[in-house]
């Protein structure tokens, strides 16, 4: 999980994957996306933690945990993106967490997230959809986005080569 994390696309990949987002119609489109851990008490005292990815995806907000394992779904909300009321970002040194809450009390923390993933989150409550604009985005948040599509199984770009393992990943990425 954590070399997923920290993986960075090259420029001519984010080039693609930019391309590939416009081409797509508002409602299918993923405009933002978090790739980190669900953070609990067992977490913090050592057990471990399932992939949790947030995406923001064509008017609507998906929470889902992931299972090691062949990266299924273990359990999933939807939530409309009206329905986010607030976040809250704990900054360290190196890695963030956020904590989302919905109109449903529901809330989650997702943590391990590079420095700065949250911040279109945090614009996101004040600006609206236009924050979440892929051009607006880092190419570090444009990178955590393309890995949260592909952890949730959405095909992102097309296969490079006839031979390749993997039919989503980029030419700058492994896929193992």
């Amino acid at each position: 999980m954590a070399r997923l994390v920290w993986k960075r696309l090259r420029p001519e990949d984010l080039a693609a994957f930019r391309e590939y987002l416009d081409g797509l119609g508002p409602r299918e489109r993923p405009v933002y996306g978090l790739l980190g851990v669900r953070a609990s008490w067992w977490t913090r005292l050592g057990g471990f933690a399932r992939p949790l990815v947030v995406l923001f995806r064509g008017g609507r907000i998906v929470v889902s945990k992931r299972s090691w394992r062949g990266g299924r779904a273990v359990w999933r909300r939807e939530y409309p993106a009206a329905g986010l009321q607030r976040v809250a970002i704990r900054r360290g040194p190196l890695l963030e967490s956020a904590r989302l809450w919905f109109e449903d009390a529901y809330s989650v923390r997702v943590a391990i997230l590079p420095r700065h993933q949250s911040k279109p989150m945090e614009r996101f409550l004040q600006e609206g959809a236009g924050a979440l604009d892929p051009s607006l985005l880092t190419p570090e948040q444009l990178t955590n986005t393309y890995l949260a599509c592909r952890a949730m199984g959405l095909g992102v770009l097309g296969p490079r080569s006839p031979g390749d393992r993997s039919s989503t990943a980029p030419a700058g990425e492994s896929s193992g």
